[in-house]
């Protein structure tokens, strides 16, 4: 299984040479030429602070951080001064009183970088925090330019998302609708050509749950969407609802059916080409010239389904709409309630990791353990939000150790001088770039790691090889460390959160149709409810199907067709509409 594994990982590794060389390269370069810098700007202590920012600036691309700026560069300078000063006080202060401080600072790392919906950024946040107690600690003079090293971090991180992602949301937006779009001429087709339907509207959705996800990412605050951001999102359900309406044709394809199908067709196509920016407008529609000589109930619902859509394709982009934000009517109360939103999962997982982080670095400090920052940086990696998974990312982390401690072991007996070395390190962290899993990626971290633990002091095969052991028992003692602790300290599994999640959307289901049937409904909370639902949909697969959960296709259709029963009753889209004409 280790030989497949490894064969396995070298082929994509192959494979990513070939079509990322380029930008990969540009990429190492930046680091190496942005560490350098920061170091002569901050001094040799800060060294530590660039390693960080390259981390953090990376992993911040996870999320779209740049239509609140200011807002993100206060939480990012808050929190980055915040470790900075912890780290500090953790490293000169009594190990018992640090403790304290340590204890605190990581349970707030872990709950804030945390998300339901997302992707988590709490490992980076740990990682730079432990760098910083255990690689690149400062004493209490040396504090001021740390802290303010990271508040030009903070800015460095903003600037970083600017220029990376400056295209996110049209690419984003253009992309995901055209595949909708894509989809719905697909189904169009089928129907003219009498070839069936297509089998299901998974493409329609996870373009949906993108869309959702970047517009919950790019809110102003809770309950605070611009109206631009509300007719995109209309847009891509327009669509999905057309698709379910043409599978809901019953009887033959009558020639009229197809003259109307083919008219479907050519809008479909004409949006198409207005989210490619082919065209720069929309031509108003008219009943008369869709329908034809043709009139029927089922004629009108199409006709309303593709107006709609021109409708809100149109609202996407017009710029007033886009600094449009609609007053909530909900009190103060009720909004931070929403904002605070706590979560069991990541209050538990905080809870628990922070026990034992803070728990290892005072052994570690206690004992003067030489390396112990190896036992701290496995804690982190191992311990994962669900306990199901802990098991195998401890073993990959251990084949990686095994892997990367042999292939760098062979490098650094045989290259003594320190040019070498650094070039092994250098080199190392390069091809890290072409793995895409976690062993091939963290096995390239070993061959650098044992590379700065023997740089100056450890020659030979004996030495090395024994530094090696060290690392890989190190890496043993965290992994059992973290395993227990997962096990043992408010474990929370997979299926839990799955049931918790599968009651919340319920309930979420419950209100939008609530709110369907309302004379008067909120819009912030309407499309709130809408963006979360969808949200907790991709994340209830994505558990049912690590939890082998069968059925949930079918649930998660009933408490769709709930929704869409309850708009189509009450012309809940029209009003909507009104709202935001």
């Amino acid at each position: 299984m280790g030989k497949d594994f490894i064969i396995e990982n070298l082929k994509n590794a192959g494979k990513n040479i070939k079509e990322n060389f380029k930008s990969y390269t540009l990429d190492f370069i930046f680091i190496v030429l942005f560490i350098s810098v920061f170091q002569t700007v901050f001094g040799q202590e800060n060294n530590i602070v660039g390693v960080i920012l390259t981390i953090l600036m990376a992993s911040s691309m996870m999320r779209d951080l740049t239509s609140t700026p200011l807002k993100h560069l206060v939480i990012q300078s808050s929190v980055l001064v915040a470790m900075a000063v912890s780290a500090c006080l953790v490293v000169i202060l009594n190990p018992w009183i640090a403790l304290i401080i340590n204890f605190i600072m990581i349970t707030i790392i872990l709950y804030s970088f945390t998300y339901e919906y997302a992707s988590n950024l709490y490992f980076p946040y740990i990682l730079s925090y432990l760098f910083m107690i255990f690689i690149g600690p400062v004493t209490l003079e040396q504090l001021p330019k740390r802290v303010l090293s990271m508040l030009a971090g903070a800015l460095c991180i903003m600037v970083y998302q600017f220029v990376k992602g400056r295209k996110r949301v049209v690419d984003t937006t253009r992309d995901s609708l055209t595949v909708i779009i894509d989809e719905a001429l697909v189904c169009t087709q089928c129907l003219i050509d009498g070839a069936g339907k297509p089998a299901d509207l998974e493409e329609v959705r996870k373009n949906l749950y993108k869309l959702c996800k970047m517009v919950y990412e790019r809110r102003k605050r809770v309950l605070c969407v611009s109206d631009a951001n509300f007719a995109m999102i209309d847009s891509a359900r327009g669509l999905e609802n057309l698709i379910l309406v043409l599978y809901e044709m019953t009887g033959p394809i009558t020639p009229d059916r197809i003259e109307i199908l083919k008219k479907v067709k050519e809008k479909l196509k004409e949006f198409r080409a207005f989210v490619q920016r082919e065209v720069n407008c929309l031509k108003d529609m008219d009943f008369s010239d869709f329908a034809g000589s043709n009139s029927s109930v089922e004629i009108e619902e199409i006709f309303r389904c593709v107006e709609y859509i021109a409708i809100h394709l149109k609202r996407m982009t017009d710029p007033k709409r886009r600094v449009k934000y609609r007053r909530t009517v909900l009190s103060f109360a009720v909004r931070l309630k929403a904002a605070l939103n706590l979560s069991p999962v990541r209050v538990v997982y905080a809870l628990r990791v922070a026990v034992l982080l803070s728990a290892a670095t005072l052994i570690v400090q206690l004992l003067g353990l030489p390396h112990g920052k190896w036992l701290l940086f496995t804690i982190a990696s191992v311990s994962l939000p669900y306990a199901d998974d802990v098991g195998k990312k401890a073993r990959q982390r251990f084949t990686a150790s095994v892997i990367g401690c042999v292939i760098g072991m062979a490098s650094y007996a045989l290259v003594p001088s320190a040019v070498g070395r650094t070039a092994l390190m250098m080199f190392s962290g390069y091809i890290s770039y072409y793995f895409s899993g976690y062993t091939g990626t963290f096995a390239c971290s070993t061959i650098g790691a044992l590379g700065g633990a023997v740089f100056m002091n450890g020659f030979g095969w004996y030495d090395v090889g024994s530094m090696a052991v060290v690392r890989i028992v190190y890496i043993a003692v965290g992994i059992l460390a973290a395993v227990a602790a997962n096990r043992l300290i408010l474990p929370f599994r997979r299926s839990a959160a799955t049931k918790q999640l599968w009651k919340k959307y319920e309930n979420t289901v419950k209100l939008l149709t609530v709110i369907c049937e309302s004379d008067d409904a909120d819009t912030q909370l309407y499309y709130s409810l809408v963006i979360q639902s969808h949200l907790l949909e991709e994340k209830l697969l994505e558990n049912a199907i690590n939890e082998n959960w069968n059925g949930i296709d079918n649930m998660l259709s009933e408490c769709r067709a709930l929704v869409r029963s309850a708009h189509r009753k009450n012309s809940f889209g029209t009003l909507i509409a009104n709202n935001l004409s």
